[in-house]
């Protein structure tokens, strides 16, 4: 037994010795034109698929991904963000992406073994040692589900990914890449092709624009879609951005009736004492007296989009300018009901008229 013992500290000693010694003196080739030692992949790939199963969220907590607008929001990050990697369906990778080790898998091969619950993990936090980054904002879930809906869509038909968004041509006064950057997602007229989960831009003011993509860009305010699209623009092109926008005509909506719309009037006009909800008219209109530029317009906005980010603002996972505070005091008191009246409110105004 004691020789045992010995044995076994002796070969640990070499081990440790050659481990130093592998570390210290660079011995083992990282080139990624070389391949991994028999076997290193296996255990790689098995670790990294053991480790997504046993942290995966539960499949209770999925959404529904088959919203077509959740898809159509995904697919436009997958394009920005995720395409040079792992191509489009039908695509062929970059011979850039091809000499990556490990290359990264094509979309349609990527998914194909994975549940939409492995599959938000797996976006959400991204792989080490694989080129595979984590999603840019930690504090929200629902725009990661954007993507996953994509992925799901082209798991079940490898069509859904490839079909363009048909939209009014961009007018010749728009900054340049405007176009390429803002206009897939909130289209040429500001109005986001009616997607309920993307805001319509034309009702907006210049300030908040820029208010709005300064705190994307410097993490201030969360969202992995946007913090993407803002982060590489300069000062000048968020200025041209916001003129742009701002220069938009306000469409007009067809005005929404019913009792949940009431309640949500009453709640805007009035707040709730009892509650410490206060008015969000005096704020945000109708009919505000002294309306901040910095203050968004809400009249005319989708109603999916609202409810969103008040929960997110009560959740405390949505950041935003710095009156964000401002926001936070006033959803305390809110709850589900009076969110869902709120946005059904707001959302049945019409922003020509109703601001």
């Amino acid at each position: 037994m004691r020789w045992f013992v010995k044995a076994t500290l002796i070969w640990a000693a070499i081990g440790s010795v050659i481990a130093v010694a592998v570390v210290s003196l660079g011995l083992y080739n990282v080139s990624a034109r070389q391949d991994h030692l028999p076997g290193v992949s296996w255990v790689l790939h098995t670790t990294y698929r053991n480790a997504v199963r046993l942290r995966a969220p539960d499949p209770s907590q999925v959404p529904d991904l088959s919203d077509t607008g959740l898809i159509t929001l995904g697919r436009e990050h997958y394009e920005r963000a995720c395409a040079f990697c792992h191509a489009r369906p039908t695509e062929t990778r970059s011979q850039t992406a091809l000499s990556m080790l490990p290359v990264p898998p094509r979309m349609d091969d990527a998914v194909k073994d994975w549940e939409p619950n492995h599959l938000f993990w797996i976006v959400k936090n991204g792989v080490k040692m694989s080129g595979m980054p984590a999603w840019p904002s930690d504090k929200r879930d629902d725009d990661v589900w954007a993507v996953v809906a994509f992925l799901q869509s082209v798991k079940e038909n490898t069509d859904a990914g490839t079909k363009p968004i048909s939209q009014a041509p961009t007018p010749t006064s728009a900054p340049f890449d405007f176009e390429q950057k803002c206009a897939t997602c909130h289209a040429a007229d500001g109005l986001a092709f009616a997607n309920k989960h993307i805001p319509r831009l034309d009702i907006l003011s210049r300030e908040y624009v820029e208010a709005s993509l300064k705190a994307y860009r410097n993490g201030a305010r969360q969202s992995g879609i946007m913090q993407e699209a803002a982060s590489q623009l300069t000062d000048q092109q968020i200025d041209d951005f916001a003129d742009f926008i701002s220069s938009m005509d306000a469409q007009q909506t067809t005005a929404k009736t019913g009792e949940n719309v009431d309640r949500g009037k009453e709640l805007a006009s009035r707040g709730e004492i009892k509650s410490g909800v206060p008015a969000c008219s005096s704020c945000h209109g109708p009919k505000a007296a002294k309306k901040s530029p910095y203050y968004p317009q809400l009249a005319g906005q989708s109603r999916t989009y609202i409810e969103q980010q008040l929960k997110l603002f009560k959740e405390e996972k949505r950041g935003g300018t710095q009156r964000q505070n401002l926001m936070h005091q006033s959803v305390d008191g809110l709850n589900p009901d009076d969110i869902s009246a709120l946005a059904a409110y707001y959302s049945s105004l019409n922003p020509t008229s109703d601001n």
